[in-house]
């Protein structure tokens, strides 16, 4: 996946989450760029998780995006995430 130009990832998350632990380290042994907002520090960033999740605080939420798409996974495993970045890739 080192060789694409990659979307935007931006993932929302918590500190204590397992599961938003295993998809940052999925991103960072892949090399993948992206930003984290904890949820727990940013009222705001909570608020649209939320929203995004039919009233429930999911995380990781992750919204990829490119100029022309965007996908958001909620809970993704690493292979539903890295089909999702793919797919928004430059070659």
């Amino acid at each position: 996946m080192n060789d694409l130009v990659y979307p935007e990832i931006l993932m929302y998350s918590r500190s204590f989450c397992s599961d938003c632990v295993r998809s940052k380290a999925f991103l960072d042994n892949n090399k993948i760029p992206y930003t984290e907002i904890n949820i727990l520090e940013d009222i705001k960033a909570q608020e649209k998780v939320i929203s995004i999740n039919n009233g429930r605080a999911t995380v990781p939420t992750i919204i990829i995006n490119n100029s022309e798409k965007e996908i958001i996974l909620s809970e993704p495993t690493d292979s539903k995430l890295a089909e999702a970045i793919s797919k928004l890739s430059l070659k």
